[in-house]
């Protein structure tokens, strides 16, 4: 192992260090030797960045096409991870050539997707010689045709009693036979023939919010249950809003075996398929899908590892199914998947004791018990939740890894649901940049009133700060603040013209909404921040929650504005004065409702994000993203800088600049002779824009996403049927709004170009998108 560096100046006896110190000004003899040591240590970091350029998988982006030539491998253009991957496995890929494995491995090397190769010949239906019967599962006719999920079914009909393997039906574990298709190989549909390779990918990805608070726990008797039936239940609401959300599986794979096992049926970044779920089912398998992790009272739980399941239910250990006592009390749970739509009424047959009944389509669990006061309210009192939801990328609030930092304070559930509040106290005597990061999934509650140290003007309360602040989750967590009232942000000192200078709020990776029964959140238009007098305030990674999230009934709730901000900042006329600030709003790969600010008195910096007033493509009266608080109907919101954005609903902005926006509804800026749109997609209605560059016109562009409702997993993904031009032209040449940065079009290029080098001759590999 290498020593660790240490500078000249370290090397020096400490009596030179201390004297040092003691001259005046300080450090004079440590600034010398800092220059002196420049030229050795950038000689050393060369020396260093040679040896590692000789290895693809720690050489320099730029080395990556020289070592490509070596192997005689074609350059890629794209996403750097994959382009070193691709290079990294250029040998594995040629000695499995024509395999199936192969192309799978070319695909997870290419795009991160998880991948399953089939060839669709073997899912063709065939009709048998009489003399020569081949059953699937042997023996003498008849018998059934298949005894496992795996085996194919050659000939017969569709077992329609089993709604396991029915969950399957069209998609890359589909086990049923088809007749031929003789139409042409289409994107996104399985056409059953002799050469076709059907390549099913899962786009989305799979993020773990691991020991959350569930958004809604409640334990109940139940009357009139006969023998074995539950007599209480524990009803049990995922999302933290308790809305419907659904429920994703982990992408459990193994890179390195021979060939790769990519994709699994019971493995893959997916929706559960319900029917898996159940205990006694012929074809259930329920614990590949959800766990029963007992922790012990007093106690918290342990997140879960690298290859957990899609849903861990962490329970107290006093609550344990005394039956069948040969197995752990983990394992002694049984499962049912079930549609929990309408669970007051109950479920037919009847929940049993010690069972358990999740809807991974609505992200609801039930469990039954068989005592109210000793098993069903420990267990409510004490039940915390992992759970997995699928998204296109980090945009928004997600689990992922963090860059470290030294916070100045830390806080966990341990502290309580108030804990947030309790470390904004008296922030606005801080002496020094505060951060403040969150070290769990929990959900807080944030109402300024609790916070000591806010300002109070005719009961609008706001939070004062005198040193820039940051608020962060902590790597690997999605935290959850619920505001009890609208943020609001303003400095201490006013007459501090350089710490006001200095003044900047950051919020990182922070789910951020609002509690549904406060007063303060009664009416629809209050945005979650209502006062932003600071010099800049950053979203990174954040979700200021838009709402217009869709309901069992499949209607979607209002949307609320993210940012409404007057223009005059909430000061009186002497303080307005003496604030000459003119505040940065910077969204960076954050999901927002509205922002509604003035034309002069903000900016807006948006990158790789999400504006969404709640209309969606086609709405004829589309509501306002981005425009003026005071006017909406004639005012203009501030000056907008992008770089990549999709923004559900009109804006109306005094500037715009920048690239790789989709507006869904007019764009009008107030002044047209400032800035520059390029590679963007307009509505083309009622727009009014600056000198433009590569952009593309409405009407009769097609734009489709997935979904355009906030919470489900496809949100603001673009299809691939959408017009190619919005794909293709963006920036970089991919394609065009939020998740431009993902590269995916040049993913797709990529495993073309590679598919022409690695197919065999006479395959036609038809790509079908699962997510």
């Amino acid at each position: 192992m290498a020593s660790p560096r240490q500078p000249l100046y370290d090397r020096l006896p400490e009596i030179y260090r201390i004297k040092d110190a003691e001259q005046f000004p300080a450090g004079q003899l440590a600034a010398f030797l800092g220059i002196l040591d420049e030229l050795p240590a950038g000689m050393r970091d060369n020396i260093e960045a040679l040896y590692n350029d000789q290895f693809v998988e720690t050489c320099a982006d730029w080395v990556v096409p020289y070592i490509a030539d070596l192997l005689g491998t074609s350059h890629l253009s794209g996403e750097p991870w994959t382009l070193r991957a691709d290079v990294a496995r250029t040998v594995f890929h040629r000695r499995r050539k024509g395999t199936l494995g192969a192309i799978e491995s070319l695909v997870f090397t290419l795009s991160g997707w998880a991948a399953q190769a089939v060839e669709l010949r073997d899912r063709m239906v065939w009709t048998q010689h009489l003399n020569h019967q081949r059953p699937d599962a042997g023996g003498i006719p008849p018998l059934t045709l298949r005894r496992s999920l795996g085996s194919a079914v050659r000939g017969g009909t569709v077992a329609l009693r089993d709604p396991a393997a029915l969950a399957f039906l069209g998609g890359p574990f589909d086990t049923f036979a088809h007749v031929a298709d003789f139409r042409p190989g289409q994107i996104g549909v399985p056409r059953y023939n002799l050469p076709n390779l059907g390549i099913f990918l899962w786009r989305l990805e799979d993020y773990t919010v691991p020991v959350a608070d569930p958004g809604l726990i409640a334990a109940q008797a139940v009357a009139g249950v006969g023998p074995g039936e539950a007599a209480a239940v524990v009803r049990c609401i995922v999302h933290p809003q308790a809305d419907p959300m659904v429920l994703f599986n982990t992408h459990r794979y193994r890179m390195a075996d021979t060939p790769p096992n990519l994709s699994h049926p019971d493995q893959v970044p997916g929706p559960m398929p319900w029917p898996r779920l159940t205990s006694a089912a012929e074809h259930g398998n329920p614990a590949a899908y959800v766990a029963v992790a007992p922790y012990a009272a007093g106690t918290l739980p342990d997140a879960p590892g690298a290859a957990a399941n899609g849903l861990t239910l962490h329970v107290i250990d006093t609550v344990v199914p005394p039956e069948p006592a040969e197995l752990p009390p983990a394992e002694r749970w049984t499962f049912r998947g079930a549609n929990l739509c309408a669970w007051e009424d109950g479920l037919s047959p009847p929940l049993a004791e010690y069972e358990i009944a999740i809807d991974p389509d609505r992200g609801r669990v039930l469990f039954g018990l068989s005592t109210l006061a000793t098993e069903a309210q420990p267990l409510a009192d004490g039940l915390f939740i992992s759970h997995t939801y699928g998204f296109s990328g980090p945009t928004g609030a997600h689990p992922v890894p963090r860059p470290p930092v030294t916070p100045t304070a830390s806080i966990d559930r341990t502290m309580g649901v108030n804990a947030l509040e309790g470390a904004l106290t008296n922030i606005h005597q801080a002496t020094a940049p505060t951060i403040i990061e969150i070290q769990d999934s929990a959900t807080y509650t944030l109402d300024l009133a609790a916070v000591a140290g806010t300002e109070n003007v005719g009961g609008v309360l706001s939070l004062r700060l005198a040193q820039p602040l940051t608020l962060r989750a902590a790597t690997g967590q999605r935290p959850v603040i619920r505001l009890e009232r609208p943020l609001r942000l303003r400095p201490h000192d006013l007459t501090n013209v350089a710490a006001v200078d200095a003044l900047t709020v950051t919020l990182e990776g922070l789910y951020i909404t609002w509690d549904r029964s406060a007063a303060d959140f009664a009416a629809i238009s209050t945005p979650l921040v209502a006062r932003a007098a600071v010099n800049r305030l950053r979203l990174d990674g954040t979700t200021l929650d838009p709402g217009g999230s869709w309901q069992l009934d499949e209607t979607r709730l209002p949307s609320r504005p993210g940012l409404a901000l007057t223009g005059d900042y909430d000061f009186a006329a002497a303080d307005f004065d003496a604030f000459t600030q003119v505040p940065e709003i910077v969204l960076h790969r954050s999901v927002t409702g509205a922002v509604l600010a003035e034309e002069s008195a903000y900016s807006l910096d948006v990158t790789d994000s999400i504006i969404d007033a709640g209309s969606g493509v086609g709405d004829a009266a589309p509501e306002l993203a981005i425009g003026s608080l005071s006017d909406p109907a004639d005012g203009y919101g501030p000056a907008l800088r992008l770089s990549g954005l999709t923004c559900f609903g009109t804006a109306r902005v005094a500037s715009v600049t920048g690239a790789g926006g989709i507006w869904l509804h007019p764009l009008r800026a107030h002044d047209t002779q400032q800035g520059c749109l390029r590679f963007s997609a307009l509505s083309g209605s009622d727009d009014r824009l600056p000198p433009h560059h590569g952009c593309i016109f409405g009407p009769g562009l097609d734009v489709s996403f997935t979904d355009d409702r906030f919470g489900l997993a496809g949100y603001a993904q673009l299809r691939q049927r959408s017009d190619p031009r919005l794909l293709e032209q963006g920036p970089g040449r991919d394609e065009m709004g939020a998740f431009g940065y993902l590269r995916t079009t040049h993913k797709w290029k990529n495993i073309n170009i590679r598919f022409r080098e690695y197919m065999p001759v006479g395959i036609r590999p038809i790509r079908i998108p699962v997510t």
